[in-house]
């Protein structure tokens, strides 16, 4: 499943470019029009020669705007086999393209992953913060910051160790926790994340390090991943997972 979902056609390995829209209306590479973004949206601006289509394929033409809200994304615009993505990252609105036929698509044969190691399966127990904390991250881009909400913390024992890492939470009530750990820039991405059920009323948890996952920079430099917080800083090798891909 995870590879079929990283194979749709217009997913994150489809991924071409990553360019930000400035106050003047100008030209951007890979797609025609006019572009600019303001406080109040953003615009392009093209003409029927330009050959436009909405999402769906309908021919569009003339100036189209679109004003959306920090962290949001859609599919704004296509140029024959060209999505545009429009979104704003860090207070500024950007566009992302994704080609149906790109190379890292068409070329994909799966993730590699470690194998299967019962000893990255570890019980834990996770204590919610009084409120949850708001806090900025870096992300794989070094001009965007970002911010997280950090619900708890989730505690662990590891290589004889114990291990405290901080977690958010997803819509499911299921936790989110990503780390860095010694096997990076060596045999995975600069860092990594794994999900974890949500824990029962008591606060028991099973952390299954072999399902940790990449985040799409590991796949395209044209991602934006919010980074772990400092803390997230596994001392340990934690072989388990997947692999960075070649």
């Amino acid at each position: 499943m995870r590879d079929e979902g990283l194979a749709v056609p217009f997913g994150w390995l489809s991924l071409s470019s990553y360019q930000w829209l400035d106050a003047e209306p100008g030209r951007l590479e890979l797609v025609p029009g006019e572009w600019s973004a303001n406080a109040e949206g953003a615009k392009v601006t093209c003409g029927p020669s330009d050959r436009f289509t909405s999402p769906d394929g309908d021919p569009v033409s003339g100036t189209l705007s679109q004003s959306l809200n920090e962290g949001e994304s859609m599919h704004f615009v296509r140029h024959g086999q060209t999505l545009v993505e429009l979104g704003v990252r860090g207070g500024r609105y950007m566009i992302r393209t994704r080609e149906a036929t790109h190379p890292r698509l068409t070329g994909f044969l799966g993730v590699p992953v470690f194998d299967y190691d019962p000893s990255f399966v570890v019980p834990g127990r996770y204590t919610a913060f009084p409120v949850p904390k708001v806090v900025p991250i870096d992300t794989f881009r070094p001009d965007t910051t970002l911010h997280t909400e950090l619900v708890g913390e989730v505690e662990f024992e590891l290589d004889g160790n114990t291990r405290t890492l901080a977690a958010s939470q997803n819509a499911d009530g299921s936790l989110s926790v990503a780390f860095r750990d010694g096997t990076n820039g060596v045999q995975t991405a600069g860092w990594r994340f794994v999900t974890v059920q949500a824990p029962d009323p008591e606060g028991s948890l099973t952390i299954d390090f072999n399902r940790t996952l990449n985040f799409p920079m590991a796949f395209s430099p044209y991602a934006v991943c919010p980074a772990p917080v400092p803390g997230n800083r596994l001392d340990v090798q934690v072989r388990a997972g997947e692999l960075q891909p070649q």
